[in-house]
């Protein structure tokens, strides 16, 4: 690697004074208002301990994101490999930019970590145990919050819609129009829009922990509004909660373990990316473990995740009678040129039941009708489900455009 010219290697000199400073002043604040605890503990000076690390390593990371950012490969593999990020601050409609979803990671992920130092301790019997407990409701939340997210945009976009104040045809500007028209009801109100929205889901009863919820709350809201901001950045971004079991310092951020021989548990929090590169703090976040430290079992946490997107189970009922109850809940997965359908329903369905599925092919942009009885199919990747209706003794019981996508 080399430095592009002498003015990043005066700002590359001048930000690591500033972060040798920051990290002296920080340690030297903390340690006096530690000191000056009369009741002082073990307890009180390991969790001082932690939030310095976990200080400094946000500091280091400073001069990392801008080394990635200022030093160049050879120049073959940058023609092959590096993608300019490219990160714009605003344009004609004012609407979310991928930076605005980078600077709410930013304190959300700040704020997590520090939260999560608290439940660490170097005495337990199994090392990591209490954090990965709290670790493992964050990741519930996160997964619930990707939902919430999606369901709170569809809301938005219908309102939106319902206003008929529409200038544009073509769907990107539609998008945008609407992604302004967001931002700036945020800037009057506060986000106060979402209040009734985000206070009909009680997290107490997706999580084991009801303790912290000043905690659990607040992450909860701010991952449901940044991941509803997501839906409508430019340049866009994607959450990914895709999983590998080995470590890999390039796709993940894990502050818990260190070392060569780690596996991953679970993913805590997705990774964010845009124009093919993760937001800043935006890889995946994982709690990792080693021999010697901590798991949970495979099947238990996989379970206990992935339970947010499937339906609670109900007794038995008639469907014609009880209409309002029927919960259906349409997911898919992508693989190769396939989309893999699955429906899944909270109540047995009468024989005389048919799903339609309206899909708009990227190809010709004609729309069709897929008419099935099947809860699990496959159909083409180039077909986008535009709504899916659940017909039983040939009328209309469920209508949506809520189709989420399996992570």
């Amino acid at each position: 690697m080399e430095i592009k010219d002498k003015k990043h290697i005066n700002q590359l000199n001048d930000l690591i004074s500033q972060i040798k400073l920051n990290i002296k002043d920080n340690i030297n604040g903390s340690y006096a208002k530690l000191t000056k605890n009369k009741n002082l503990t073990l307890s009180h000076v390991e969790k001082w301990k932690n939030l310095i690390l976990s200080n400094i390593y946000l500091e280091i990371n400073k001069i990392i994101e801008y080394i990635f950012k200022n030093l160049e490969v050879n120049k073959v593999k940058e023609a092959n490999d590096i993608k300019e990020i490219k990160i714009e601050s605003a344009n004609e409609f004012d609407s979310f930019t991928s930076k605005d979803i980078q600077e709410e990671n930013k304190e959300i992920t700040r704020t997590f970590q520090n939260e999560a130092y608290n439940y660490m301790n170097n005495n337990e019997k199994n090392e990591n145990e209490s954090v990965a407990y709290f670790l493992k409701e964050v990741a519930k939340i996160s997964r619930i919050s990707y939902i919430e997210g999606k369901k709170l945009f569809q809301s938005v976009k219908d309102k939106y819609t319902n206003l008929k104040i529409s200038k544009s045809t073509e769907k990107e500007n539609f998008l945008k129009e609407i992604s302004s028209w967001v931002k700036k009801l945020e800037k009057e109100k506060n986000k106060k829009e979402y209040e009734n929205f985000l206070n009909h889901i009680n997290i107490y009863e997706a999580i084991d922990n009801k303790n912290n919820s000043k905690f659990f709350n607040k992450i909860f809201n701010d991952l449901t509004i940044m991941y509803f901001h997501c839906q409508m950045s430019f340049p866009s971004v994607e959450i990914n909660f895709d999983k590998n079991d080995d470590f890999i310092s390039d796709k993940m951020i894990d502050f818990i373990n260190r070392g060569k021989k780690r596996k991953v548990n679970f993913i805590i929090l997705p990774s964010l990316i845009s124009n093919g590169n993760y937001l800043q703090n935006g890889k995946s976040w994982v709690f990792t473990y080693t021999k010697t430290s901590f798991k949970f079992d495979d099947n238990y946490i996989n379970a206990y995740l992935n339970e947010s997107f499937k339906a609670k189970p109900f007794d038995n009922i008639n469907a014609n009678k009880n209409k309002n109850k029927l919960n259906v809940i349409v997911s898919f997965s992508e693989k190769k040129d396939k989309k893999y359908i699955k429906i899944s329903t909270n109540m047995d369905i009468p024989e005389k039941y048919e799903f339609h599925f309206h899909l708009l092919s990227k190809m010709n942009q004609d729309v069709c009708v897929l008419e099935t009885k099947k809860k699990i199919f496959e159909i083409d990747n180039f077909y986008e489900i535009l709504k899916y209706e659940l017909f039983i003794n040939n009328k209309i019981i469920v209508s949506s455009n809520e189709i989420f996508q399996e992570v």
